[in-house]
């Protein structure tokens, strides 16, 4: 008992000159604490968004002004300007770039008719919107823009059908199919109905610009079937 005794005084000694050393040293001033939140919010219209990041949408920016030229379409190019809308802009590895499995240049190939050409008669990838129809594209890009806000805010695990500027009389099929995942992730899919190619996880969602909502995304999407929208309800 007395050996016991011996180790705890020293030890309680020890420990009244450590508190007592402690209690002379200034207190440790941490950092002051800055509250920040995610900035949704572009602070442009969509056209000059898209301008202001040419590393991203060039490809998307020349098939606008492709068709711009065309005094048939006229109406595409307001179109990234009007109110109210929601945008699926598509990125260059959705557009023109060569080297994406998914864009637009790599997925839709056609038959080198130049004799003078080394893969003539062969399927080539674009390499210019000039190579493709100025109707095909200005439908390609009037159904990437939907009519109406459809944000986080107006989004939920039910998927719905939508228009987009594709509608036409001829066509009552050009609608998206959108919603978001159940889950703690709360994914954006598009087009992601029984039979179609669609996807989730766009490059970056719910992006607000001064004339509408924004969803970007790395690859394009195509228009369902009639059959697609009687089987998704």
């Amino acid at each position: 008992m007395k050996t016991i005794k011996k180790l705890i005084a020293p030890a309680v000694l020890i420990s009244c000159l450590a508190f007592a050393a402690c209690d002379k040293l200034p207190l440790q001033k941490n950092e002051k604490y800055v509250q920040s939140f995610y900035d949704s919010n572009i602070n442009m219209n969509v056209m000059d968004f898209m301008k202001s990041r040419p590393d991203l949408f060039s490809g998307m920016l020349e098939a606008i002004e492709y068709v711009d030229k065309d005094p048939n379409y006229k109406d595409i190019k307001p179109l990234y300007t009007a109110t109210g809308n929601t945008y699926l802009l598509l990125t260059n590895s959705a557009t023109n770039d060569v080297e994406s499995a998914n864009s637009y240049f790599s997925r839709n190939q056609f038959v080198d008719k130049d004799p003078t050409s080394p893969t003539y008669n062969l399927p080539v990838k674009g390499s210019d919107w000039s190579q493709y129809s100025v109707e095909k594209i200005a439908i390609w890009l009037r159904y990437h823009v939907l009519k109406g806000t459809y944000d986080y805010k107006h989004l939920n695990s039910i998927g719905k059908w939508v228009d987009t500027y594709g509608l036409t009389p001829t066509n009552d099929s050009a609608k998206v199919w959108i919603f978001m995942q159940a889950s703690r992730e709360g994914a954006l899919y598009v087009n992601n109905y029984v039979g179609g190619t669609g996807t989730g996880s766009p490059r970056t969602p719910d992006l607000h610009a001064t004339n509408g909502v924004v969803h970007v995304w790395d690859r394009y999407f195509t228009a369902p079937t009639r059959r697609d929208i009687i089987n998704n309800k």
